[in-house]
């Protein structure tokens, strides 16, 4: 299936979605250089990768000042301004029952499993993710060569998404239960959701290893052809009276979002 496809195919499966019920937004934690001093290039440079909000540490912003430049500058910039105190680190348990706004700290544990930590918030119903590189002052986005982190890469991707399929995300709505067996949560996740005119499933796995496990779907349900919304490839489970069957092998820190059809041809 080309690129042109598949784009086509969750377009037509999210038409008749609702108006999203809340604003689709992938931000980055941004500091400003020196810490405090918000920089338009910067700015800009948030902008261009694709991200469309910052979120400015609420302490930064003096409480007697009669303006806040980072409002200003982030409005020229096109980004919504969120500000908080502190970034709370997603972990595979919290992304299950995820907050308004999910952050995503790229060190440490997180580092390798970012992509999977935020498609995991996003199924149990996140809409809001943050980026934080865990830098002082600035976005932390970049090296010293301006090349991009590889953290930064992952939430390129993430906030793609967001931006190509805003309906087909805002759609995702809680769908019939699945059975997984073995259980290995936390290190697994897997979740049905309703998107309308398609059934989407989300499978994360958040350990550094690879996790294998049986997934079974209700009865009725399309076992053939599921496309991956992340890379296109595609997924044909077995189909059984009971309802399909996918014996799932999951990479460590992987992340797929399967869509098809709900109404087969």
């Amino acid at each position: 299936m080309t690129r042109f496809a598949l784009a086509a195919a969750l377009l037509f499966m999210a038409q008749d979605a609702a108006t999203p019920p809340a604003k689709l937004l992938v931000s980055v934690w941004y500091r400003g250089t020196p810490a405090g001093t918000p920089v338009p290039a910067e700015l800009a440079v948030i902008r261009a990768l694709g991200f469309g909000g910052v979120v400015w540490p609420a302490p930064q912003t003096p409480r007697q000042a009669t303006s806040n430049p980072i409002a200003t500058m982030a409005d020229a910039a096109g980004l919504t301004l969120l500000q908080a105190a502190a970034p709370h680190a997603a972990t595979p348990q919290s992304a299950l029952v995820p907050a308004a706004r999910v952050d995503l700290i790229a060190n440490g544990e997180n580092a390798d499993a970012i992509t999977a930590l935020a498609w995991r918030a996003v199924a149990h119903g996140a809409r809001s993710l943050a980026f934080d590189g865990g830098v002082t002052q600035g976005h932390g986005l970049e090296n010293a060569d301006r090349s991009l982190k590889p953290w930064a890469r992952a939430a390129i991707d993430v906030a793609r998404q967001f931006t190509a399929n805003p309906r087909l995300i805002a759609s995702f709505a809680p769908g019939p239960g699945l059975i997984t067996m073995p259980d290995l949560a936390p290190a697994l996740d897997v979740v049905m959701l309703d998107a309308g005119r398609a059934w989407a499933v989300i499978a994360t796995n958040t350990s550094n290893a690879v996790v294998a496990a049986t997934v079974r779907l209700p009865a009725g349900t399309p076992y053939a052809i599921w496309v991956d919304v992340l890379d296109g490839s595609t997924l044909a489970m077995n189909g059984e009276s009971a309802g399909p069957r996918w014996d799932l092998k999951l990479p460590a820190y992987a992340a797929h979002v399967y869509v098809i059809d709900k109404v087969t041809k």
